[in-house]
C-alpha cells in the first residue's frame, strides 16, 4: 500500500483537472462521499433492471459492475460548483475489472482512494485478491502502477511521513 500526499499549492489545480478533465476517466468508481452544507453520497454500483429469480441467481455470481469516473464526473462537478469549497471529498477509485488481470495475474479489485480535506489532497492504494497468498506481490505491482500512473498523467505527489 501507498499512501502519498499532494503539495498544498498544487491541490487547486488538481482538483481542477479531477473534475473537468479526463485524468482519471480510466477509472471505475465505487463511491463518492462530498460534504459541503450537507453530506452527499453516491453509491457507484450500477442498478440492474427488475429480472427472474433465474436471472438474479445467474447476476449473483456476475461481479458488480460500477459506473465510470468519466459518466459520473460531471455530477460531481456539479454537486461541488453549486456550492461553496466543500469541506471533504473522498473518492474510491477502482481499476477496470476486466484489465485488472493484466496489473496481476492475483488481483480481484484494484483500489485508488482520494481524499480532499483540510485544503489537502492524499492518495492510498488497495487491493483485493483472487485466491489468498501471503506474498505482496499483488500490492506491489499496483503501486508500482500507480506511481507509473501519477507520473504519465503528471500528478505530482509525495510520501507522507
Amino acid at each position: 500500500m501507498i499512501a502519498v500526499t499532494m503539495e498544498p499549492g498544487l491541490v487547486k489545480g488538481f482538483m481542477g483537472r479531477l473534475l473537468r478533465e479526463n485524468t482519471l476517466d480510466e477509472f471505475d468508481v465505487r463511491g463518492v462521499e462530498i460534504a459541503i452544507n450537507t453530506r452527499v453520497s453516491i453509491n457507484g454500483a450500477l442498478e440492474t433492471p427488475e429480472s427472474t429469480k433465474e436471472e438474479d441467481a445467474t447476476a449473483a455470481k456476475t461481479p458488480a459492475a460500477y459506473i465510470t469516473w468519466e459518466a459520473v464526473r460531471p455530477l460531481v462537478y456539479s454537486i461541488i460548483k453549486s456550492s461553496s469549497k466543500p469541506k471533504f471529498v473522498k473518492i474510491v477509485f477502482s481499476y477496470k475489472a476486466g484489465s485488472a488481470a493484466t496489473i496481476h495475474g492475483n488481483a480481484a479489485a484494484l483500489f485508488l482512494n482520494m481524499v480532499y480535506e483540510n485544503d489537502a489532497v492524499s492518495f492510498t492504494t488497495a487491493t483485493a485478491q483472487k485466491e489468498f497468498a501471503l506474498d505482496k506481490s499483488l500490492d506491489d505491482s499496483w503501486d508500482q502502477w500507480v506511481r507509473g500512473f501519477f507520473v504519465r498523467k503528471n500528478i505530482l505527489v509525495m510520501d507522507r511521513e
